[in-house]
């Protein structure tokens, strides 16, 4: 949550659901490197490596739907809350929500998260697609320069045919 403004929205929501322990990331420079409201509700200073332990150990996700973050809540089979706050954070809010990864909100509700968490099965497929990238990667590589005019003597690896180009 880069946007600070935003906490307020959080401790509004926190304050009807003491219960629910809730950990946020900010970007906010006048305060601590956390910033405990109470036993359930913490706001910390952005550390990735710290978010990322937090991400792989929560229940569920909400966020302004940075590229990265989400990506890395979709790899990691978190549902998602998406908030968000500009044209960047609205594409990857829509591609997915698209994917059924999350619900977009104009808001931190984040009760619409925790419905959402209870029947939500992440997708298997893209941790997959996102682990075969280096191969598909090398074999666009490789089918481009089969496909390129270099010289024989010049080109050490052996040319493919046009049918190998496709995947």
């Amino acid at each position: 949550m880069v946007n600070a403004g935003f906490g307020e929205n959080i401790k509004a929501w926190h304050r009807e659901h003491p219960e629910v322990p809730l950990h946020f990331f900010w970007d906010k420079q006048d305060e601590a490197e956390v910033c405990k409201v109470d036993d359930t509700l913490s706001f910390h200073q952005i550390d990735d490596m710290k978010f990322l332990h937090y991400m792989a150990g929560c229940r569920a996700y909400a966020t302004t739907a940075g590229f990265e973050s989400v990506c890395e809540a979709m790899y990691l089979g978190k549902p998602l809350l998406m908030v968000p706050a500009h044209i960047e954070q609205d594409c990857n809010a829509y591609d997915a929500a698209r994917t059924g990864a999350g619900v977009v909100s104009d808001e931190f509700d984040l009760r619409r998260l925790l419905n959402f968490s209870e029947n939500y099965r992440p997708d298997a497929y893209f941790r997959y697609w996102v682990q075969s990238c280096d191969r598909r990667i090398m074999h666009h590589i490789e089918a481009a320069m089969c496909l390129s005019h270099y010289p024989s003597p010049a080109f050490p690896y052996p040319c493919c045919s046009l049918s190998d180009v496709a995947l």
